[in-house]
C-alpha cells in the first residue's frame, strides 16, 4: 500500500470524525456506534502505517544490522553437493583445460567456492530466462560471453598455484588483526 493511499485514508478518517461530531447532536446511540467505528478505523489505519513503515525499512535495508555471510558459511550440504555436481558438469561439458581447469581441491579454497557459487547462480538464472523465452532471448549467449570464462578465471586465481602442480597446499593465512593495535 502506498503512502498516497494512506494519506487518502487519513483524509477519509478526518471527514468521518467531522460527521460523527455533527451526528452527536442527533442521538447518543448513533454517536457511540460511530465512535467505535472511528476508533476501529483509526487502529486499522495505524496498523497499515506501521506495516508500510516496516516494509519500506526492509526494502531499504534500514533494519539490517547483521553482517552478511558468504555462500561457504551459509550453504547446506545439499547446496554443496549441487555445486560440486555442477562444477564437474561444467568442466566436462565445456572440456575445460589449461589454466581454467580447476584442481580437485577447489572445495577447500573459499574464494574459489564463492566465485563458483556465484557463477552457478548466474548460470541457473540465464538458463531459466533462456528456457522461458524459448531460445529467443540472449541470456544464455550473454552468460557464455560475459561470465563463463571470466568466472572460471577468477575461481582459479583464488587457488594457490601449487595446487595445480603438486597437489593441494593450504592457503597462507595472514591474520590482519595482529597488525591492529
Amino acid at each position: 500500500m502506498s503512502r498516497l493511499t494512506l494519506e487518502g485514508l487519513e483524509d477519509q478518517l478526518d471527514e468521518l470524525v467531522m460527521l460523527v461530531s455533527a451526528v452527536a447532536e442527533d442521538g447518543l446511540e448513533r454517536t457511540d456506534r460511530l465512535d467505535k467505528a472511528v476508533s476501529k478505523l483509526r487502529d486499522q489505519l495505524q496498523e497499515l502505517v506501521d506495516h508500510l513503515t516496516a516494509s519500506e525499512a526492509e526494502h531499504t535495508g534500514e533494519e539490517a544490522e547483521e553482517d552478511p555471510t558468504g555462500w561457504v558459511e551459509r550453504a547446506t550440504p545439499e547446496q554443496w553437493a549441487a555445486l560440486a555436481d555442477w562444477v564437474d558438469w561444467l568442466q566436462s561439458h565445456y572440456e575445460v583445460s589449461g589454466e581454467h581447469r580447476l584442481p580437485p581441491c577447489w572445495p577447500r579454497h573459499k574464494g574459489a567456492v564463492e566465485e563458483l557459487a556465484a557463477l552457478h547462480g548466474s548460470w541457473k538464472a540465464a538458463m531459466l530466462t533462456d528456457m522461458k523465452s524459448e531460445g529467443l532471448g540472449d541470456a544464455a549467449v550473454y552468460w557464455h560471453d560475459r561470465y563463463r570464462g571470466e568466472g572460471l578465471r577468477r575461481a582459479c586465481s583464488s587457488i594457490n598455484r601449487a595446487c595445480f602442480n603438486t597437489g593441494h597446499t593450504e592457503p597462507f593465512r595472514l591474520l590482519c588483526r595482529s597488525f591492529v593495535s
